[in-house]
């Protein structure tokens, strides 16, 4: 197994878009493409259920959604995860002006699309403009410019797809490259279950995989849940292509006696990790600055009762269609959970 495979089905998946909010129609190709190989699939409340042949043996989850713009109908278009977050679930907390600036950068000089958010189909392109000075209110409002005129509620997705680069994978990856190695997983052998979830972007996943949890009267601490983890400044754990895991988010705890087993798999398979809350310690940085994951937040909305572990593939440009990992990264990141899910299955979902 090469990271190739792994990087094209990441640029496929790529190719469709998955706004947040608006994740459908990306939904509907995932649902095609596991079906293709055979295994049951279903996509009920946020949540598109992927089994093999032993659903129980393990569970892994990943969130399919991405970052993108909603336009407004008059011309202008608010950041999507500040919009459903309002919209949906009555959220309207506003964000600080140092917040917006930095939303803003990402998405400045981008070329975006908007798609009709039941067909996918393109409804015009344009670039987006500086918005340093439309941010009102706690929200940060964008221009287009050349778009043509699109209805309220309509999704613009990044135009920008995925490409290799001198052993690198730059793109919007966040969280299609895990998507990506779910892929290779189920075609190379996994035949436990897949939960592909919605609203990640927005801290709303956990409650798909709950809710999920709930209706299917599944009991489990051995969540394994698949992300990238964002590096600012030190890019030794990408080009060092470390597995990275966490003990805990700034949330809760993770299961412990589990992130122990990851670790000293790990270890004994030769493959370099790294354990990002404690390299944060080192750094001096404060539990609060341990930053959010699906699964922190799933452990603390339940009060405990579902847990787990966290495998990350480390990038940087985190949440831009510039964000970066090596090939091997991908490799080491895959080739682990090759032998823990399918060579020497140490997960269970019982």
């Amino acid at each position: 197994m090469t990271a190739d495979s792994i990087i094209e089905k990441t640029i496929e998946y790529l190719t469709i878009p998955a706004v947040v909010g608006f994740e459908q129609v990306f939904l509907k190709h995932l649902q095609e493409d596991f079906k293709k190989m055979g295994l049951s699939v279903f996509n009920i409340d946020g949540v598109l259920s992927v089994a093999g042949k032993d659903p129980s043996s393990a569970i892994i989850c990943a969130h399919v959604d991405r970052h993108g713009l909603i336009s407004l109908g008059n011309g202008e278009y608010a950041y999507a995860a500040q919009y459903i977050k309002e919209i949906k679930y009555g959220e309207n907390n506003r964000s600080s002006y140092e917040v917006l600036e930095a939303i803003s950068e990402r998405f400045v000089d981008e070329i975006v699309y908007a798609y009709d958010p039941e067909t996918g189909q393109n409804l015009g392109q344009g670039r987006i403009q500086a918005s340093r000075s439309s941010m009102q209110n706690g929200d940060s409002i964008f221009h287009v410019h050349d778009m043509p005129h699109v209805d309220v509620d309509i999704p613009l997705a990044y135009e920008r797809s995925a490409r290799k680069e001198n052993g690198h994978l730059k793109g919007q990856i966040d969280n299609a490259l895990s998507l990506g190695v779910v892929h290779a997983l189920f075609a190379n052998g996994f035949e436990g279950t897949a939960l592909l979830t919605t609203e990640e972007e927005i801290g709303k996943s956990w409650i798909h995989i709950m809710n999920y949890m709930k209706t299917n009267n599944i009991e489990s601490k051995d969540l394994l849940v698949l992300d990238t983890s964002p590096y600012n400044i030190n890019s030794e754990p990408i080009e060092k292509a470390m597995v990275i895991f966490r003990n805990r988010d700034k949330s809760e705890i993770f299961n412990p006696a589990l992130v122990s087993k990851l670790k000293d798999r790990c270890e004994a398979l030769g493959l370099p990790f790294q354990v990002k809350d404690e390299y944060m310690i080192e750094q001096g940085r404060s539990v609060d600055e341990f930053g959010s994951t699906e699964l922190g937040r799933l452990v603390a909305g339940s009060e405990g009762r579902w847990n787990g572990a966290t495998v990350q593939i480390p990038t940087h440009a985190y949440h831009t269609s510039n964000e970066t990992t090596t090939g091997l990264a991908i490799l080491n990141c895959y080739n682990f959970l090759h032998n823990i899910l399918v060579e020497d299955n140490i997960i269970s979902s019982d």
